[in-house]
């Protein structure tokens, strides 16, 4: 099976990386979210595929929550929800 690198799943890091590097540029480099929360597949492939399991449910010491009622969102320091969902796709003809 190949690797669709537009999925969700494999997207996913590269997601929240983006989501750091927004924050620190609303709030500063010193200054880390709160919390991501993730849908529950994508949690796990990035904790287990992609951290191959040195770190479950945390990145770079923020919390990082299974939610399957998201496509993914970061809470910021100041509470702001900041969506980190994968762009929807292009509607076919």
């Amino acid at each position: 099976m190949a690797i669709d690198p537009t999925h969700p799943k494999h997207t996913v890091h590269q997601r929240v990386v983006e989501g750091f590097q927004g924050h620190w540029k609303a709030h500063g480099s010193d200054k880390y979210p709160q919390r991501f929360r993730l849908p529950p597949e994508e949690l796990w492939h990035l904790d287990n595929i992609m951290h191959k399991g040195e770190h479950p449910g945390i990145m770079w010491g923020v919390p990082l929550d299974a939610d399957p009622s998201t496509k993914g969102e970061m809470v910021a320091i100041d509470g702001t929800v900041v969506s980190i969902a994968p762009p929807a796709p292009e509607p076919t003809a």
